[in-house]
């Protein structure tokens, strides 16, 4: 109180500052917080110090249940305990002040009337209510400050400092409002002031990237008052920072301290969440068992036993066995059943390079189809309730892998798919990955070999106008731009085409006919030489074999020459061969594996197959040799076989090298196909997403490819 009197010495005359310094005294020694005395003449400041302490305190401007002061909108309970927001999704806010009796035009009026009045401090503060209620932040922040500055010794100082500290927090200016807060607090013996100041505290404190100090200001104020306003909110960031926030020797500490007050639960659960983040459940079984122990009759209790519940669960899963879910009887039986051998030899490769790991295959038949997820979700639930399965391979057609994502999900149980190409992989979905040969894929993997490894840069693309050959093409383009080139033409022809001219004229194709009547009217005699000049080097047509040997012949037919054909999966196929004659010699295309692959590793994987493999093989022994893999290196429980799987780098398998995307996606090698002498052949493996992360970035695009 000393530097008050020091400042009313510099502003009144020596008689005046030595009042103020004695009656500051003697209101310190009564107990009372503040001496009240306004800005004005010497008796008016006496009398004003005499009613104060005749009432000690200034009357209770705030009601007990008031709306909230709002910067961004109220948070939603959230159903089920991972829904806890992170420390900068939602601000916490103090409630509003109360409504002042006079409307803000008559305070204004009065206040310009005479700013020197008696109770100009009153009339400042009131205006500063109505800025607040109004969300004008700047404007109270304004007044409260010249309430503080020019009238020290007011009954309102204290409440004017707290409602400062609380508009600058609510206005981002986390610095300035620091102190008004804790000095606020130094002197608050309300609980409910108490704990609202400790929340705006820990709210600066997180604004400041001081997660352990946001922590324990939290902590107090629902050790203040459990029921401060948006108490649920507090919890919630209490869990969010104890998870990711802090160290765990931090979060220990906070347990401990607060173990018989009111944020003591909370950080007891907080602890078994982060145990489970960081794939310990045992900690978190412990962790949980604890809070039931020490606080049997929580709010928290059936949430926590939900909890300990599912951790459990985790524990007490066959850490050797391995669902398979596949269709293996009705239409897609030979799929599945390929699939399932490829699975099985990757289990004998698997047991004989680590003898000592033991691993059973749980196999269910979902008898699905393309359009039918069949028995997916009743097969799902099975292997994880009751085989306890630490991981399910499949399902196969994309309706049912959606039906297991949701499962996944539900269960918290790893799924990897080896095949379901139109499956939306997506981040949240992080317990289901995806081990296939996507569109995207091929895409990639014609475009990389194209211009890094041919060296050529424009492009036509003839796709099909389907689902399939849309979204090929689109990401062919894509990466032809990421990698420098450009696609000048993009044509497409119905799935059902047989005849191809229109198409070939709109990519500047011209038959004989044309090419006589051309060369005339330039002048030119039918012996002179005339080749038409195209604005592409090659042409992608991301079809099937059966539409590519229809198309091949109908180039040169239509005088086009030296064009190089490209393609991807759909052209590895022997009636690619035997109808395409040599117009499809030298074609290039990509696929995910080719049998007769003169690769080491592909050559002793066909012999051991003991029959012709097709992808189907191939993708579910990469598929099994991925789970396998993380069973050896430890990955016994769910969490930490989803672990393994997300952070798979540089996987070799018998498709070649596996990294896991961010989505889930793998990101695989490819083969490069070639057609030479009425043979495809293996030109070389490319590595599409790593050559794609490491081009330069693209120039300017130019004009959109013609259509």
């Amino acid at each position: 109180m000393l530097p008050f009197a020091l400042d009313a010495m510099k502003s009144l005359n020596m008689r005046r500052a030595l009042f103020t310094f004695f009656a500051l005294a003697a209101f310190a020694l009564s107990g009372c917080e503040t001496l009240p005395v306004s800005k004005g003449s010497a008796p008016s400041a006496k009398k004003s110090a005499e009613k104060a302490l005749e009432k000690k305190r200034a009357p209770a401007i705030f009601p007990k249940k008031s709306p909230s002061l709002r910067l961004s909108s109220q948070l939603p309970r959230p159903q089920g305990r991972s829904t806890v927001p992170a420390p900068s999704d939602t601000k916490w806010n103090a409630p509003e002040p109360a409504a002042p009796s006079r409307p803000r035009a008559a305070l204004e009026a009065e206040l310009r009337k005479n700013e020197n009045a008696d109770r100009a401090d009153a009339l400042l503060f009131d205006l500063a209510r109505h800025d607040i209620r109004e969300k004008n932040f700047a404007d109270a922040a304004r007044r409260l400050q010249k309430l503080l500055q020019e009238y020290p010794l007011s009954p309102l100082y204290n409440e004017g400092e707290y409602w400062l500290g609380l508009v600058l927090r609510a206005a981002g200016k986390h610095d300035d409002a620091w102190l008004p807060l804790r000095s606020s607090l130094s002197r608050a013996t309300n609980n409910r002031k108490r704990a609202i100041l400790q929340a705006a505290l820990g709210e600066i404190y997180a604004a400041r990237r001081d997660p352990f100090a946001a922590l324990l200001s939290y902590a107090d104020a629902l050790s203040s008052d459990e029921a401060v306003p948006d108490a649920f909110l507090i919890q919630n960031r209490i869990i969010a920072i104890g998870r990711k926030g802090v160290e765990s020797h931090q979060l220990l500490f906070a347990a401990d301290r607060y173990r018989a007050l009111p944020a003591g639960p909370i950080l007891r659960y907080a602890l078994a969440l982060r145990a489970m983040d960081k794939q310990k459940p045992q900690v978190a079984l412990a962790a949980t068992r604890r809070f039931l122990d020490d606080y049997s009759s929580h709010p928290l209790k059936a949430r926590v036993e939900a909890f300990e519940k599912e951790i459990s669960g985790q524990l007490k899963i066959n850490r050797e066995r391995v669902g398979v879910l596949l269709p293996l009887s009705g239409p897609a039986a030979s799929a599945g059943e390929r699939v399932l051998q490829g699975i099985q030899l990757a289990l004998r490769d698997a047991l004989l390079k680590n003898p000592n790991l033991r691993v059973q295959l749980a196999v269910r038949d979902t008898r699905s189809t393309v359009q039918d997820p069949g028995r997916t979700a009743e097969m799902a639930k099975d292997l994880i309730e009751e085989e306890k399965v630490v991981a399910v391979i499949g399902p196969f057609f994309t309706q049912s892998a959606e039906v297991a994502a949701a499962i996944s999900t539900e269960k918290r149980a790893p799924f990897i798919t080896p095949f379901a190409i139109q499956l939306q992989m997506k981040r949240e979905r992080e317990w289901m990955f995806r081990n296939s040969l996507t569109s995207r894929l091929q895409s990639q993997g014609a475009a990389v070999y194209a211009v890094q490894e041919m060296g050529l840069r424009k492009f036509a693309v003839l796709y099909p106008d389907n689902e399939d050959g849309r979204e090929l093409a689109e990401q062919f383009t894509h990466s032809v731009d990421l990698l420098g080139g450009k696609v000048v033409k993009l044509v497409p022809f119905s799935p059902t085409a047989n005849d191809f001219g229109e198409q070939m004229r709109i990519l500047g194709g011209l038959d004989d006919a044309q090419i006589r009547r051309k060369k005339k009217a330039l002048g030119l005699t039918k012996k002179d030489p005339y080749e038409l000049e195209l604005p592409f080097e090659a042409i992608f047509i991301p079809g099937y074999h059966d539409k590519v040997v229809l198309i091949a012949p109908q180039i040169p037919f239509y005088n086009m020459k030296r064009i190089q054909l490209l393609g991807a999966h759909g052209w590895n196929n022997p009636s690619l061969i035997r109808y395409g004659e040599h117009y499809i010699e030298r074609a290039v295309f990509v696929d995910g594996f080719h049998p007769e692959s003169e690769e080491p590793r592909v050559a002793d994987f066909v012999a051991r197959f003991r029959q012709n493999p097709g992808i189907f093989a191939a993708l579910g022994y990469d598929t099994a040799s991925i789970l396998f893999e993380g069973l050896a290196q430890g990955a016994s429980t769910r969490s930490l076989m989803r672990e393994f799987i997300s952070r798979l780098k540089g996987f070799d398998g018998v498709m070649g090298l596996i990294d896991m995307g961010p989505d889930g996606d793998a990101q695989r090698q490819l083969f490069v196909l070639t057609v030479r002498r009425k043979v495809i052949r293996h030109l070389q493996m490319v590595t599409p997403h790593r050559a794609l992360r490491e081009a330069p970035a693209p120039v300017a695009a130019g004009p959109a490819p013609s259509r």
